[in-house]
């Protein structure tokens, strides 16, 4: 079994500046996942590699922002 091979894992280098830019704005995740027309486990994934090469940080709405 494949896990998760309904999800597109695929983010060019600018979806992932204006993805940081939504974070920091603290937008929701679900907000997040309708702006790109994506799913929003498709968005947490790419916020958690954004997160494991420090480009973002923790904000005060935490993961799920306002």
């Amino acid at each position: 079994m494949i896990v998760l091979e309904e999800l597109d894992f695929i983010w060019d280098d600018a979806e992932l500046t204006v993805l940081k830019d939504l974070w920091d704005r603290e937008f929701s995740i679900t907000w997040i996942g309708e702006y790109f027309e994506r799913d929003p486990d498709e968005v947490l994934l790419a916020l958690i590699h954004l997160a494991r090469q420090n480009h973002i940080d923790r904000r005060k709405t935490g993961l799920k922002g306002e």
